[in-house]
């Protein structure tokens, strides 16, 4: 309680700074307020977006991002994105990846220098709340500068949308509607090259068992930092859920990086039957997602590519992340509780039964 009352009072001194910052950037800039109909007579040149947080929040921000495309295909389509979440765009095309926003003062001016010579016509926050996407869209100098809501960051933008959904995929499909391109489902967008395909085909027969059994894949929790340790599902709970699909005739594969690949050894120790998927880029990963017959994971960027490459999925985490990143469609489950620590193997695992049985429907 003390830690949230904390978090209150910063927030508190910081969002009014927040908002000065923004309008005194905004100040040089065309201010015009400007609404959907208004882009009726808009051909831009060029467009930057930006969304420099996570992968899975970039992933849920992509049905925007090929509505933008659909409505202006022939303008070019810039995307800055950050060191964590840049792979998402090998999956997006359509786009192109601009400069890499890095949180040192340094690399800050030589991107405000890039989008000074760069001319864009039109700049697009994917995150409304984002100070890196108010400084993007001012240095930008774009005459429209576009968000999905009203934040304390909204002076640095002359396009509102409107559109606040807590929901954050259901959010950015609205958001495309609103542009007049709506997505055929609510779920994330990423098209796999082809020589992920290529790869992921030379990968997966060594994962798969020859029985033809489901081939499941487990994404190992992140304990990295304290925040996300303490969201993380115990390490008995992950080795019980693989040791009974193992037990169920599934082949369990067993995915993370850096210390979730050392966590996956252990529970490799304790059920030999499962397999490690191999470090390769998110693209070949999307790929050999694709051939999985269902995916497991809290909530955390990979959950969301699953989603997006068509894969059954099981989501579990804090009730409040199902509420705002819960995967939508029969073809998915998602658990919550007060507590991930507290969430139980038997229920994720009855929801993991019932999709694999659903598939083989």
């Amino acid at each position: 309680m003390a830690s949230a009352r904390l978090k209150r009072i910063r927030q508190s001194l910081k969002r009014p700074l927040q908002t000065g910052f923004a309008w005194v950037l905004s100040l040089p800039l065309d201010r015009r307020r400007r609404t959907v109909p208004d882009l009726d007579g808009v051909t831009p040149g060029s467009i930057v977006v930006s969304r420099t947080d996570r992968i899975g929040d970039l992933l849920c921000c992509s049905p925007l991002l090929l509505a933008l495309h659909r409505r202006w295909p022939e303008a070019r389509l810039v995307v800055v994105a950050g060191r964590k979440n840049r792979a998402v765009l090998a999956g997006l095309p359509f786009c192109e990846e601009g400069p890499v926003f890095r949180r040192d003062p340094a690399s800050w001016m030589e991107l405000a220098w890039w989008l000074r010579r760069s001319g864009f016509d039109l700049s697009v926050s994917l995150r409304a709340e984002s100070m890196a996407g108010v400084w993007i869209a001012a240095c930008s100098g774009a005459p429209i500068r576009m968000v999905t809501h009203t934040t304390y960051a909204h002076p640095a933008a002359n396009l509102i949308l409107g559109i606040d959904d807590f929901h954050q995929t259901t959010r950015y499909c609205r958001a495309a509607a609103a542009l007049g391109f709506p997505p055929d489902e609510i779920r994330p967008v990423f098209m796999v090259p082809a020589a992920a395909e290529r790869h992921a085909a030379e990968l997966v027969p060594t994962l798969e068992p020859r029985d033809g059994n489901p081939l499941v894949g487990f994404q190992m929790p992140h304990r990295g930092s304290r925040r996300h340790a303490v969201r993380a599902w115990p390490l008995e709970s992950v080795v019980e859920l693989v040791r009974q699909l193992d037990a169920d005739g599934c082949r369990v594969v067993l995915c993370g990086t850096g210390e979730e690949r050392a966590e996956a050894e252990l529970v490799r120790a304790h059920v030999p039957g499962a397999r490690i998927a191999p470090a390769v880029p998110l693209a070949v990963f999307a790929a050999v997602q694709r051939r999985l017959d269902l995916f497991i994971a809290q909530f955390t960027g990979t959950l969301h590519l699953a989603d997006a490459v068509g894969t059954s999925a099981v989501g579990f985490g804090l009730e409040l992340q199902v509420e705002g990143w819960g995967l939508i469609g029969a073809r998915h489950r998602c658990i919550g509780g007060p507590q991930v620590s507290r969430i139980a193997v038997a229920t994720v695992l009855e929801a993991a039964r019932a999709l694999l049985a659903q598939r083989r429907r």
